[in-house]
């Protein structure tokens, strides 16, 4: 795995820190439209603060950019969007042009519980969530976005990133790196399913770069695909996978997880049946060995 490979990406200049925040926001409940949450934003990082109540069963739907290539304004304050059953924000799929959902700067937050995040796209990094800051999912859905790298979530140098209890399902890149997740920075998934994911180039799921830190906790990994190494996981950087299964992804080699340094853990987890194998190099990953195939018997004769 060439570790120059991705040496060359970079993720863009972020907006600047926001201010000083309050600790304490009065949450606003936002109708099911895609304005009102443009709106609620932007008061909210006015504010420095904001707890959002979006409406269940609603699509915030997008056509068209509101702020710099993102469906929603950037996030510049300590942000909290709650949904509910059936909550979702959308970049519309007949939208011509190419846009993420949501962009987080550097020192702000943004926590996302309970809404799906679908159908971003854009030649940068982050089709669904691009954070030089601080994002926490919970109970979060992030199915087929698009990007350069990092088809759901680009997580920038220096910034964090915590999933649990979420799917990312379906999201894909152009280019090199993590069809669910590139990371550059600091990342915790637990209790999460990470599925169905693509890259043409290292890690179909996650991509963890050189000065990345990747925790991955009581989760599955399974059916991702790279065109090239790690179906299920690239590490350039520090990985540790703690009671996760890696399963039936699939890459030119390390089919389930595929590294440039020595800094893979695998605790108490399960990798098997990827394709062609399940770690690259070989013998690299304590613990990561290879089932010889099961042989073919013949029909028994009578």
């Amino acid at each position: 795995m060439g570790a120059a490979a991705l040496a060359g990406i970079t993720l863009g200049a972020m907006p600047q820190a926001a201010q000083a925040m309050p600790a304490l926001a009065k949450a606003v409940n936002v109708p099911c439209d895609p304005d009102a949450l443009v709106t609620a934003i932007t008061a909210a990082n006015g504010n420095g603060a904001g707890t959002l109540l979006l409406s269940p069963d609603c699509v915030y739907n997008y056509t068209a950019a509101t702020d710099s290539g993102d469906a929603l304004p950037i996030i510049t304050g300590d942000i909290t969007l709650v949904g509910g059953s059936g909550t979702s924000i959308r970049r519309d799929p007949t939208a011509t042009d190419a846009f993420r959902v949501l962009q987080v700067a550097s020192g702000a937050t943004l926590h996302v519980q309970r809404i799906s995040i679908l159908g971003g796209s854009t030649a940068g990094p982050g089709g669904g969530i691009l954070n030089a800051g601080t994002v926490v999912l919970e109970q979060t859905i992030m199915a087929g976005n698009h990007a350069g790298n990092g088809g759901a979530i680009a997580n920038s140098e220096g910034a964090n990133a915590t999933i649990s209890h979420s799917v990312l399902s379906e999201n894909s890149t152009a280019s090199v790196g993590g069809g669910a997740i590139v990371n550059f920075g600091t990342l915790t998934v637990s209790a999460s399913v990470v599925t169905g994911n693509s890259a043409p180039v290292n890690g179909g799921g996650l991509n963890t770069q050189s000065i990345g830190v990747s925790h991955v906790i009581r989760s599955t990994v399974t059916d991702n695909t790279s065109g090239s190494l790690g179906g299920g996981v690239s590490n350039l950087g520090t990985t540790t996978l703690d009671r996760v299964v890696v399963m039936r992804n699939k890459g030119s080699a390390g089919g389930g997880i595929a590294t440039a340094s020595t800094d893979v853990s695998l605790q108490r987890s399960v990798v098997r049946a990827n394709i062609p194998d399940n770690c690259s190099p070989k013998n690299t990953i304590p613990g990561c060995v290879d089932q010889p195939p099961v042989k073919r018997r013949d029909p028994v004769r009578s």
